[in-house]
């Protein structure tokens, strides 16, 4: 398994003071939707992309050590899946966590609901909802800042 790969670039509001960057996690499998989506953050202002998994376990061993502000999780991963990934935290929360972004093909009525049972707060078709993942994120990084 490779490990997950972690990086930050903050990206500053130019003339005026400012809260820390909303720390956002990616878990998507696919290098041209990660760099889609990683492109897409680089461009919102108050965004920090802490990193990013491809599978299930590095997902899940990134969180354990590490914390985000945002979660955005595709559910059908390399190995594992993304409502692997939404159980696991789910049962492991002490606390509300990061913000989940379900950010997937697999959209159906059940999946939804399964999904935002085990605490997704979003869920994003990538085929219907791609135009609304940015916006989204600037309107939760216009909340920390």
């Amino acid at each position: 398994m490779e490990e997950p790969q972690t990086f930050a670039k903050t990206f500053p509001l130019p003339g005026r003071a400012r809260k820390r960057a909303l720390r956002v996690f990616l878990v998507e499998d696919l290098p041209v939707v990660r760099n889609r989506v990683i492109e897409s953050l680089g461009e919102i202002e108050g965004l920090e992309l802490a990193g990013y998994a491809e599978d299930e376990e590095g997902a899940l061993s990134w969180l354990r050590s590490h914390s985000c502000d945002v979660l955005i999780l595709d559910l059908e991963l390399r190995e594992g899946n993304g409502l692997g990934v939404l159980k696991a935290l789910a049962s492991a929360d002490t606390q509300p966590g990061p913000v989940k972004i379900v950010y997937s093909n697999h959209a159906s009525a059940n999946i939804r609901r399964v999904a935002v049972k085990l605490g997704a707060a979003y869920f994003l078709d990538k085929t219907l909802d791609t135009p609304k993942l940015r916006p989204l994120l600037e309107e939760l990084s216009a909340r920390t800042h």
